[in-house]
């Protein structure tokens, strides 16, 4: 409940827990300001309680906004001019129902936040302030609602969705993996929330005979951390990693994996569409198994032998996959990380733009949005080390005769990869080649080598007297300023290619 101190001289013996001096100078700062600033709102005698509930939530997001600690509501200050004329709001007398207005504001705001009211004798006129902290790690709600300042005017915040990454991004330095899924559970809820057999089952160790082992054991995953009142948080990274089911935790429901299959190459015809909504790192290898089963797949004949032969390779799917979990943006709402799979190709997409740029992806050192998911899923075995993978990914997609994966960064918004199916050499884009060509050259760089017309020519399944066609292909990328000779002297059927930034 908000804390009500009081200031005056003639009207109880109610003790101060701010100086009156104090209390006065900060409203002669205050009245001093331009304009009502966006943690700062004056009122006369408005005392509708929802609309101080809806107050207490936009200013408290609005200070930590700012970088400002504290907001404040004030009555008796006449908006425009800034004149203390006074108020005749009386908070104490104040009820919702049956409920007085404190009780009433701090049961319906969340998180709960240690807002005080006080009154305040400015010479003859009575004011009364709301001291409202700011936001910490998430944003205040009140009756379930976040709501913001935009210039002099509370809005929803959802509807100003820059807004609302700023504002995660002024919180503390706690990365959003490690702030609250799911406050105060009791031990018992947890093993009803999380799946820790499957975790023990997971890392190939026995289940602990002693609860507190378990305990200790997912505290040091950083799934869950005990609180001041005794109980447990479930972290954001505890629910990714193992929940039973994350449409349980409000906030993370819109992570669950989704995997629509397509008739053929285009949307207008899905044949099914699956959600995956336990924890990463139980259900990446059901959806890999998943997907396996509904790629398609193509008659062969090998040593006269009729065999079935997958049209993607299995690793590249398993990489792509983990890339759209780990790196997706985990603080933007409303989109899951998402797997098309086509006739053609599978896409997969997840929110937030590439971290590295997109040409430099074999070579670069990757970096995650999310470290410690990342550390876990490493330590599971899903992916590499803070790895991306697509080193794996070119290497298999060369192998099998494919074009490289095509990764777009979607408006700074999303990123998607698309991996293709075997099509013949003249099916394929002028674009497609270049790219593939000089993802294999960044390839062979990063493993000290260089890549040949008779390289090149493997890569597209050409033959030996189809030269000219890869020779053309490696002059393209050239103009492309992707690649570059490495002796730019030697004969050109010697020749060999790097990537133009080696």
């Amino acid at each position: 409940m908000g804390y009500v101190g009081y200031i005056g001289t003639e009207r109880g013996d109610f003790v101060s827990i701010t100086s009156r001096e104090y209390l006065q100078s900060l409203v002669r700062e205050l009245v001093k300001l331009p304009t009502e600033t966006e943690w700062v709102e004056f009122k006369c005698n408005n005392k509708e309680p929802q609309l101080i509930g809806e107050y207490i939530s936009a200013l408290s997001n609005s200070a930590a906004l700012c970088g400002r600690t504290k907001g404040y509501l004030v009555w008796g200050i006449q908006n425009d001019t800034h004149e203390i004329i006074g108020t005749e709001f009386q908070y104490r007398k104040m009820k919702k129902g049956n409920e007085e207005l404190e009780a009433w504001i701090s049961r319906m705001v969340s998180p709960r936040i240690n807002f005080k009211f006080y009154e305040i004798s400015m010479g003859e006129k009575d004011v009364v302030m709301l001291e409202i902290p700011c936001a910490e790690k998430q944003p205040v709600q009140f009756a379930g609602v976040e709501y913001i300042r935009v210039g002099t005017n509370k809005k929803n915040l959802k509807e100003y969705p820059d807004k609302e990454r700023e504002l995660w991004q002024a919180f503390d330095t706690t990365p959003y993996e490690l702030r609250m899924a799911k406050s105060n559970v009791m031990e018992e809820e947890l093993v009803v929330l999380l799946d820790y057999p499957k975790y023990y089952d997971k890392m190939d160790m026995p289940i602990p005979r002693n609860r507190d082992k378990v305990l200790d054991d997912l505290q040091n995953e950083k799934f869950i951390v005990k609180n001041d009142a005794g109980n447990w948080d479930i972290t954001n990274m505890g629910a990714l990693m193992i929940a039973k089911d994350l449409k349980k935790f409000d906030n993370l429901h819109r992570r669950s994996v989704r995997v629509i299959w397509y008739k053929e190459n285009s949307r207008l015809d899905a044949i099914r569409e699956k959600e995956f909504s336990g924890g990463y790192a139980f259900v990446h290898e059901d959806i890999v198994q998943y997907i396996m089963t509904i790629i398609p797949q193509e008659e062969v004949i090998v040593e006269a032998t009729r065999k079935s032969v997958i049209s993607f390779p299995e690793i590249a799917i398993r990489e792509l996959l983990a890339n759209a979990m780990i790196h997706q943006d985990l603080q933007q709402r409303g989109t899951n990380p998402m797997v098309e799979v086509f006739k053609n190709r599978i896409e997969f997409s997840n929110a937030g733009a590439p971290l590295v740029a997109i040409d430099r992806i074999v070579d670069t050192v990757p970096v995650s949005r999310n470290e410690n998911i990342a550390g876990f899923m490493h330590k599971c075995g899903i992916c590499e080390e803070r790895g991306s993978g697509y080193d794996k990914i070119i290497e298999a997609t060369a192998k099998n005769e494919l074009l490289a994966p095509r990764i777009e960064n979607q408006n700074n918004q999303f990123t998607k990869a698309v991996l293709f199916a075997k099509v013949p050499f003249e099916m394929t884009t002028k674009e497609d080649r270049v790219r593939t060509c000089y993802m294999q050259a960044c390839l062979a760089y990063v493993n000290y080598e260089a890549v040949s017309n008779g390289d090149i020519r493997k890569l597209f399944g050409l033959s030996d007297q189809e030269m000219t066609k890869a020779s053309r292909l490696i002059q393209n990328t050239i103009d492309a300023g992707l690649i570059k000779a490495v002796d730019p002297e030697t004969a050109p059927r010697y020749k060999k290619y790097i990537p133009y930034w080696a």
